[in-house]
Parts: C-alpha cells; sequence; structure tokens
C-alpha cells in the first residue's frame, strides 16, 4: 500500500530513490484542486519516474530499451495494418504509433502504458474516410483533414475534463457496456477484414463489404486465404512461447518470403499494389481542413468528437489500470486527469503530423510491462525504434501481402474478447446487463459505434434502477485475490529446505548496511535517552522526546520522520517494511510522524504508516500499513491495519479497524480526547528538558552533554532539512 498525505510543507525533496530531485514546492501526485492539477500537468519528471534508481540507472535502462524493442518489433505490422482498415496509408501508421508513445509518455498519467493505434478506432475513422474521401466523392487528403480537426477538438475537452478532474467518470460506465462494446469492435474488425484475408478487392462500409463477399464467393482467391491462416496460427503459437518473440514481425516475414517466391504470380494483393511504395520521410505536416457547415457537417462533427473523446477515456483508463495490476505497481498509482490531459494533447499533436487519433494499446502495454519495463523511458525507445526500424525496412513493408495484414488483424480481433470478463457479466451482473451486454454487441457492428453506445447508455439510465443491485465487475480497479487463498508461493520457496550453509547472503543486505550505517539526525533540543535505540535515517524534530527502551529501526524500511514535540514513551517500537512509503507533500517515508503527537508505552507503529498532527496512539495500540489522520485518538490496545482514518477520529480501546465499514463506524473525538494529548505532549516536553538538565549535571562540563553517542547533532550540522542524505544521492545513500 501507498498512502498519500500533506502537511502543506515546501522545500526540496528527492523521490526516494536517491535522486535528490529538487522540485521546488512539494507536488501532489493526486491532486484535488484546478490549480493543483494545472501544476502536475506542467511537470513533465513527476512520481512516474519514481522507480528510476541512479544506483542501478544501467540495469533500468537496459530493462526499458529492450522492452521498447520488443513492442517496436511487434508494433510495426499491427500499426500498419490498423492504418489500412482505417482507410489510412500504412506510412500514416508507423508514424501515429511511434509519435503517441512519445508525447503521451511525456504528458500522459500512467508510468506503464504503451500509446499508439487501437482496434477501437478502426471502425470509427474507417467511417468517417469512407464518407468524406473517394468513396463518396471527395479526397484523401479533405477526409483526412476533417478527421484531424474532430480529433482536435475532441483533444481539447479531453484536456478540460482532466483540469476539472472528470478523469473518473468513465468509470460510471457499467462494465456490461464497456465489455459488449469490446466484442461488438472485435465482431466489426474480424467481419471488415474478411475480404482481405479471402483476396477481395472490396472498400465502403461493412454492409458494402459483406454484400461484396456474398456475390463473389466464386473469386475467392484461397492463396491469399491460407496466408491469413499461416498468419493468424504462427502469431498466436509464437506468442504462448514466449513474448519476447516478435511474432507479428515473424508471420509477416514469412509470408512475404513465401508471397515472394512459391506463391508469385497467384494473385496475391501486395501493400504496394493497393498503396504504391512507402515514403520513409514519415514527419508530414496535416493541418485540418474546416468544411462548409452545413447541419451535417455539424452533427457529424459532434459525433466523431464524441466517439474519439469516449474511446480515449475508456481505453486509456481500462488499460492505465490493466497496467498498474499487470506491473504489481507499489508506488503512486496512474493518475486519471493528467492521463485525460496527455490523452488530449496526443490527440491534438499526432494527427497534425500526418497521423491519426490513438490511445492507449492494451496488448502492447501488457508486452512491454512483461518485457521488463520499469519507467516511462521504455515508450521513449520504442518510439526511437520503431522510427528507425521502419525507415530502413520501408522498402520491404510495401511487398507484404494484404492477406497477411488481415491475419494479424483477425488475431487482434479475437484478443480482445476477454473470456473472463464476458462471464464475468453473464455469472454476476444479472439479466439486466447480459442483455445489455448482448445488446451492446450486436449494436456495434449492425448500426454504428457512437449510436450503440449511447442506446446502450439509454437503457441503463431508463431501465437499470427497476433491476437489483448486483455485483458489477470492476474493470478500472484492481482484481481481489481468492479469499480462501492466504498465499501464492512458487516453487522457488522449496528452496528454504536446504541447509542453511548452502544458502548465499540476501540480495538486499547491501543496501539494509548503507542504512545501517547512516546517522541518525536529531535536534538538539530533542531528548533521546541513553537506553533507546535509533538505527538509520530518522530525522528527529524540535523538543521531541525519545523515552527509554524505545527501539526505532529505519534498517529495513527508511526513512522516518519525528515531527516536533512528539513523544516516544518506553517500549514502544517504530519499524517499517521495504520499499514502502508514505507519500507526504511529495516527499517519500517509511514513517511520517507529525507534531505533538504521543505514541504511548509498547505501542507498535509498523510502515508504511502516516501519524498525523497531535494525534495519541495509546498503550500497545498497532498501527501498521495505515494513515492516521490529525487530532485522532486511539484507544489502549487498539489495532489499525491497511486503513485511512480521517482527521478528528476516536478509535476505541480494543478495536480492530481493517476495512472502509470499520472506518466508518468510527466516532468523533471529543474535547477529553484532545486534552489528554495536550497534557501528554506538555509533560513530555518537560521531561525533555529535565533530562538534558540532569545529563548537563553529570557531565560536569566535561565531554559531551548528551549521553546519546553516534548522531548528528544540530550544533555542529546543517539544520534538519538541509542535512545530506536528506538532499543528495551518494552512491551508499537514498
Amino acid at each position: 500500500m501507498t498512502a498519500v498525505a500533506h502537511d502543506g510543507r515546501d522545500g526540496d525533496t528527492g523521490d526516494g530513490n536517491g535522486n535528490g530531485k529538487s522540485k521546488g514546492k512539494d507536488l501532489d501526485p493526486q491532486p484535488t484542486t484546478i490549480g493543483g492539477r494545472l501544476r502536475l500537468f506542467f511537470t513533465l519528471v513527476d512520481s512516474r519516474f519514481e522507480d528510476f534508481d541512479r544506483r542501478s540507472w544501467k540495469k533500468i535502462l537496459y530493462r526499458d530499451f529492450s522492452a521498447g524493442l520488443v513492442v517496436a518489433l511487434t508494433a510495426i505490422p499491427m500499426a500498419m495494418g490498423f492504418a489500412m482498415a482505417m482507410g489510412l496509408r500504412p506510412e500514416q501508421g508507423i508514424i501515429a504509433g511511434a509519435l503517441a508513445c512519445a508525447v503521451g509518455r511525456t504528458f500522459g498519467g500512467s508510468k506503464y502504458q504503451v500509446y499508439g493505434p487501437t482496434a477501437a478506432f478502426i471502425p470509427l475513422i474507417a467511417a468517417l474516410m469512407s464518407k468524406y474521401g473517394e468513396d463518396s466523392g471527395g479526397t484523401f487528403a479533405a477526409a483526412h483533414g476533417m478527421m484531424v480537426l474532430v480529433s482536435i477538438i475532441a483533444g481539447v475537452i479531453l484536456m478540460l475534463c482532466g483540469v476539472f478532474g472528470l478523469g473518473k467518470i468513465v468509470t460510471k460506465v457499467p462494465a456490461s457496456i464497456i465489455v459488449g462494446f469490446t466484442v461488438g469492435i472485435a465482431v466489426a474488425i474480424a467481419l471488415t477484414n474478411a475480404t482481405d484475408a479471402l483476396g477481395l478487392a472490396a472498400h465502403g462500409s461493412l454492409r458494402a463489404r459483406l454484400h461484396h463477399v456474398g456475390t463473389h464467393l466464386a473469386e475467392i482467391n484461397w492463396y491469399s486465404f491460407a496466408l491469413a491462416a499461416l498468419t493468424f496460427v504462427l502469431t498466436r503459437v509464437l506468442l504462448r512461447i514466449s513474448i519476447f518473440i516478435p511474432a507479428p514481425l515473424i508471420a509477416l516475414g514469412v509470408c512475404t518470403a513465401l508471397t515472394s517466391t512459391v506463391l508469385d504470380g497467384h494473385g496475391v494483393t501486395l501493400v504496394r499494389d493497393r498503396f504504391g511504395t512507402i515514403p520513409n520521410d514519415f514527419f508530414v505536416f496535416t493541418p485540418p481542413v474546416v468544411p462548409d457547415l452545413t447541419p451535417q457537417v455539424v452533427l457529424d462533427c459532434v459525433y466523431y468528437v464524441s466517439a474519439i473523446v469516449f474511446v480515449s477515456g475508456v481505453e486509456s483508463l481500462l488499460c492505465s489500470s490493466m497496467a498498474d495490476r499487470l506491473a504489481n505497481n507499489r508506488g503512486t498509482p496512474f493518475n486519471p486527469d493528467k492521463e485525460f490531459w496527455g490523452q488530449g494533447i496526443v490527440q491534438i499533436v499526432t494527427p497534425l503530423v500526418n497521423g491519426f487519433p490513438c490511445t492507449g494499446a492494451l496488448a502492447r502495454t501488457a508486452t512491454s510491462i512483461k518485457a521488463g519495463a520499469i519507467t516511462p523511458f521504455a515508450g521513449y525507445f520504442k518510439f526511437v525504434l520503431k522510427l528507425g526500424l521502419a525507415y530502413f525496412l520501408a522498402s520491404h513493408l510495401e511487398r507484404v501481402p494484404l492477406a497477411c495484414i488481415a491475419g494479424i488483424l483477425l488475431w487482434v480481433a479475437t484478443n480482445m474478447v476477454k473470456k473472463e470478463e464476458v462471464v464475468e457479466v453473464i455469472k454476476h451482473a444479472g439479466g439486466f446487463h447480459v442483455a445489455l451486454m448482448v445488446y451492446t454487441a450486436v449494436m456495434v457492428p449492425a448500426t454504428d459505434f457512437l449510436t450503440a453506445v449511447l442506446s446502450s447508455l439509454f437503457l441503463y439510465a431508463v431501465f437499470g434502477r427497476f433491476f437489483k443491485k448486483t455485483d458489477q465487475p470492476d474493470l478500472f480497479a484492481t482484481p481481489k485475490r481468492d479469499p480462501n487463498v492466504r498465499a501464492i508461493l512458487q516453487r522457488d520457496k522449496a528452496e528454504a529446505r536446504r541447509p542453511a550453509h548452502f544458502e548465499s547472503d540476501p540480495a538486499e543486505h547491501r543496501k539494509w548496511l548503507g542504512q545501517i550505517r547512516e546517522r541518525p539526525f536529531v535536534a538538539s533540543s530533542a531528548y533521546v535517552h541513553p537506553a533507546a535505540t535509533i538505527i538509520g535515517r530518522v530525522v528527529v524534530g524540535d523538543r521531541a522526546h525519545i523515552a527509554a527502551e524505545t527501539s526505532i529501526r529505519a534498517d529495513e524500511g527508511s526513512p522516518f520522520h519525528i515531527g516536533p514535540n512528539t513523544n516516544i514513551q518506553d517500549g514502544a517500537v517504530l519499524h517499517a517494511l521495504k520499499d514502502k512509503h508514505v507519500l507526504v507533500a511529495g516527499e517519500r517515508w517509511a514513517i511520517f510522524v507529525g507534531k505533538d503527537v504521543s505514541i504511548a508505552h509498547d505501542a507498535l507503529v509498523h510502515g508504511p504508516c502516516y501519524i498525523g498532527d497531535r494525534t495519541f496512539v495509546g498503550f500497545k495500540a498497532v498501527v501498521h500499513d495505515a494513515v492516521v489522520g490529525a487530532h485522532c485518538f486511539v484507544g489502549i490496545g487498539a489495532v489499525v491495519v491497511g486503513v485511512e482514518i480521517p482527521d478528528d477520529r476516536y478509535v476505541p480501546h480494543g478495536r480492530i479497524v481493517d476495512t472502509p465499514e470499520a472506518v466508518a463506524a468510527l466516532p468523533m473525538v471529543d474535547d477529553s480526547h484532545r486534552h489528554f494529548n495536550e497534557d501528554v505532549v506538555e509533560v513530555n516536553r518537560g521531561l525533555a528538558v529535565a533530562y538534558h538538565a540532569h545529563d548537563r549535571e553529570h557531565a560536569g562540563g566535561n565531554g559531551r552533554a548528551h549521553p546519546f553517542e553516534g548522531v548528528a547533532r544540530a550544533e555542529d550540522t546543517p539544520p534538519v532539512w538541509d542535512i545530506r542524505w536528506a538532499r543528495c544521492s551518494y552512491k551508499e545513500r537514498f
């Protein structure tokens, strides 16, 4: 769990990985105000890069480069196929996929998401290009210019949605409609590409293509069909073996070789037969074209803008949430508002450079994560490698058979439909939502994209209230683990049965050794009893009192912060899990204890934890993996685990609080609780002064007045927030 809390303090911050980035004012990764969002949106190096550790930067960049290469090799033929299915040229898919990834990784809100052409846009863009292009008596340039226009408008709307915090509105769409929409898109893609798979020359709408197939069955080119089937099977089989195999590119190469040799002269249509040569000067400025503003054109603009906004929102948030789950993201989760902001910029920039609307690509994102991607640099590597490879392969790509592209798109269509999601809706969502899913799936290919979605939303809004509320699968959240499974252990855990002398040292012992060697920083007015234990990177604020027999160990999880006037009483223990933090005003802390806090005798605070200002943690209480707000009172023997408690809450003695429902049931604190903590804080401030005076009396002016050896003191080091390990990134530091 990564909890987020804020104390409003400004200053230089580090990223928690030794990078010591100075961000000026502290940055909230999930802001709730328009000003805070804009500030985050214009910060290009933010928490998405928190996993970049300068101590192991070579390893991280190598993994990101490898992931970028695998995705680039996979994406080139897919991008060509998407573009051609949309009625565009193949090189437009290459530039759109590459540029969208670079722009999206720069301005988006996800660490891992790979941006590019997606199947959901195929029916939408194909319909626009057909209506305003050569199929309807227009020109290709005019149709593309119209597409650029509506994409820019959609981009502006998406950016505004991000600014006004509407990023989570997409999560209100029921799963039945989303799953039905996905199934419908998959069916539309498969049927649309049936003509190329069968070697038939057909254009126009889906109905026109199907009619052409039905009336020209005798003209089917079975060699083309065989190539499409070979591509489909080869792609599917190779990816089952390993995601590191660029299966679409290998299938493309095999089919191109067959067409150039044994199938030469058998009427197999190639890319160059339909599109001519593929140029390698990809960057071409393509401005928007504003047609005559007739009522029909205005309606079309509204239609296509709304469709692009909807597809971008649904696809990007689905992909971002899936990426966090797949990568087991333990840091800052994706920000839906910044994701909308980044999507808007993608929809504005990409079409202007000979591209088309793009969004988060589920399959390529999963491939990137499984190939080892750690930071957004993987997206930049994909951008460079995809353009570089396409530049040198352009003359070969034009010899690819169209049936091979159709086979890749058929694989994409079958891969879009997740059996688990369909079964989840059928089993748990109820009859109404099953019918809604089927209705949406049928309407998407039968009518058009937006008509299907809007009519489904209308039916849900009107009739959904009359049906019993059911457990809809949440496609935007982390899936729950089987409650009957306590833990999932891999086979390598069996190595624990071997004798200990066969075991090597733990891999992270050097990291922990470096943290143990760090000196705590204790303010000169604070008092640490000589019988207390403080290890590692611990900041102890002014007038704090650390009593005898306390144990504050920042050896595994680190660093710790103990605020001014805070007291930690006899027998209390502060410890934290490795690599887990709370983010406080942009700074990462394993444990953050605010000011005027009392942690009473024998209490346990186990990070990651945040304890707010003026909070009391009672005798033998336990706080683990939790956020406790300001002015709270945690009673004797209470247990707080894995939750976030708001300000001014009272946890009764012995109460266990480990669910949101338990948090919601907590009463408010009263004046007696506040006064009790105030008294405890004041007494311990006095004790700190008294102990200091006692030590000076016994020191007799000789030696060190403070009995706690081995800590940094305010009289011989800079102020607390300037201590070197808090702002620098030497090799052995955090």
